[in-house]
């Protein structure tokens, strides 16, 4: 009996002494135990967010081995006419396979507003061939871009963006201007050195002629006054010519952004150009079309390195308009 009363005390006493008994260790345990419920807690909140950051990263993964490749695109057309054939894609497996059911999304050109290219997606799925068949409707504007081509995206993510360039297949999308069959009347002016005008540039018009556009020339509105004065010039050349003989009115002015200087090297000149064109429908006075372009040039003495600058600039600017207006 003593041993058994001994026991229950021993007992007892034990369950005092940790009823009774609090140290900075038991706290901390208290503190840890705590903290591991609120982890628990949390743990699903943590596991969904990293899932939808590795979305990306699982998609590209999923990517590797295929290849998307331009199989075939329409040849430049003029604006108002139809494309001869349509712009086709292929996609391909690592085993060079015909990847089908694969998901595209295709951008093109869609609307051009003041100067501007309006771009619309489509999603498309590959067919047995791995193939997928784009015929746009019929061109109203002039543009010289690009129909982009590349595997559907599972976000918006700009990263991610970033990295489908390397599965983006491209194809050229060139249609031009009507102003060969339209024509146009220009008032484009020469600057000197000075900041002056000194007179039509002809290195425009020989630029549109070298391409065989011929209906282009200097318009019946001849003085300086009118330079900076675009709706004034169009009222006063319509008045002198109407809005039926020439499609467009194209003017501007092409100007030394920089003297020509000597380099330093002694090896000859330089100069910066800078052209700013606009360009209206004769028809109803509208603005249309507006750039500037800049060009550096480089030649061996004063009359090398302008001419030389004014010729290219021109090339610059009549491709831009034959393409932008």
């Amino acid at each position: 009996m003593k041993k058994s009363k001994i026991v229950l005390l021993g007992v007892a006493s034990l369950i005092l002494l940790a009823s009774c008994a609090s140290t900075p260790a038991d706290d901390s345990q208290q503190k840890q135990a705590s903290q591991e419920k609120t982890i628990e807690k949390s743990e699903p909140n943590q596991i969904e967010t990293q899932i939808q950051e590795t979305a990306e990263e699982i998609f590209l993964k999923s990517l590797e081995g295929f290849s998307i490749k331009k199989v075939s695109s329409p040849k430049e057309i003029t604006k108002g006419r139809s494309f001869s054939e349509p712009f086709v894609f292929s996609v391909l497996k690592a085993d060079a396979s015909a990847a089908e059911g694969f998901s595209l999304t295709l951008e093109y050109p869609a609307s051009k507003t003041e100067n501007q290219i309006n771009y619309e997606k489509i999603e498309l799925l590959t067919d047995s061939e791995g193939k997928i068949s784009f015929t746009p409707e019929k061109p109203a504007f002039s543009a010289n871009t690009t129909v982009k081509v590349y595997p559907t995206p599972v976000s918006n993510d700009a990263e991610l963006a970033e990295n489908l360039k390397a599965f983006t297949a491209e194809a050229d999308w060139k249609v031009k201007s009507d102003i060969a069959s339209r024509g146009a009347v220009l008032f484009v002016w020469d600057y000197n050195e000075k900041d002056r005008p000194i007179n039509n540039s002809y290195d425009i018009q020989a630029e549109f002629r070298s391409r065989g556009i011929t209906m282009v020339g200097n318009g019946p509105v001849n003085e300086t006054s009118y330079i900076g004065k675009p709706k004034s010039l169009y009222k006063d050349t319509y008045d002198i010519i109407g809005g039926t003989a020439y499609g467009y009115l194209i003017y501007g002015t092409i100007k030394f952004e920089q003297a020509v200087t000597a380099l330093e090297d002694g090896s000859g000149y330089y100069c910066i150009l800078k052209a700013e064109i606009g360009a209206m429908s004769m028809k109803n006075g509208e603005l249309i079309y507006s750039s500037e372009i800049t060009y550096e040039s480089k030649g061996k003495n004063w009359n090398e390195c302008v001419s030389k600058g004014k010729e290219k600039l021109a090339e610059l600017v009549v491709n831009d308009i034959i393409y932008g207006l």
